[in-house]
């Protein structure tokens, strides 16, 4: 593996950071273009209560009501979004703690849960997930969109940093064809596949899957499919296709 791939720990930090909030940032934005510019208030906080009541009951202030709740999320949100911005600026990750993360892992849920009530599975693998792939992509590091790196390399570099990082004990990448896999093992978020959201198939689709769909679809220059993502107990296997 070149050198190049190797980052610094902070970089690594900042990357994966915005690569969540990356993912966040692209169902927002294809969210509002399918269903309206409420989509937040209306759709997506109520069911980020859900969530976050299954994976962080211990997190917010005592609040007991839907409501409270709501409004609670929606200015974690917003306080997010600017550290997320100060720390691009500030090229430090300080201020950013990995329950945060939980709680944007919460909204990205939330956001999912939507898209499959609303428009269906075979709307998000059509066409959903081609576009987040597409706005997903301005927030890879720039090492993984060099054309100079063969997609196997550019994938491996995305298992090492994420494994390195300390998100995941295990990951690996396989290119066969047309068909990519992305395994991860040992996930810092695995409780999640102990909860009730889990085990009733509210969450479909791994967000290590869907970085790595964007890898792809940026590397190859057109869209990709992520087909499915198996949950295992600590971890998942997502499917990616090429079209």
């Amino acid at each position: 593996m070149s050198t190049e791939f190797q980052l610094q720990d902070n970089e690594q930090q900042l990357e994966a950071v915005f690569l969540y909030m990356g993912i966040l940032d692209a169902y927002d934005a294809v969210g509002t273009e399918l269903i309206g510019p409420n989509v937040l208030d209306e759709h997506v906080l109520p069911r980020m209560v859900y969530y976050v009541q299954e994976f962080l009951p211990e997190i917010f202030s005592g609040q007991t009501s839907a409501d409270a709740l709501v409004g609670e999320l929606k200015v974690f949100l917003a306080d997010f979004h600017r550290k997320v911005e100060n720390a691009q600026t500030s090229g430090s990750t300080e201020g950013l703690t990995m329950q945060e993360i939980w709680k944007l892992r919460a909204a990205i849920f939330g956001y999912e849960s939507v898209f499959i009530d609303i428009l269906g599975d075979a709307a998000i693998k059509d066409y959903v997930f081609i576009r987040i792939s597409d706005i997903l992509a301005a927030y890879l590091p720039e090492y993984l969109l060099d054309p100079g790196f063969s997609l196997a390399e550019k994938l491996d570099g995305y298992a090492n940093y994420i494994r390195e990082h300390g998100f995941v004990k295990y990951a690996r990448t396989k290119v066969q064809g047309d068909k990519i896999t992305v395994a991860t093992n040992g996930c810092a978020f695995s409780r999640i596949h102990e909860s009730d959201a889990y085990q009733n198939l509210n969450v479909r689709f791994c967000p290590w899957g869907m970085i790595g769909s964007a890898i792809v679809s940026a590397h190859e220059g057109r869209g990709t499919t992520l087909k499915s993502s198996l949950f295992t107990t600590m971890g998942s296997v997502s499917e990616i296709e090429t079209q």
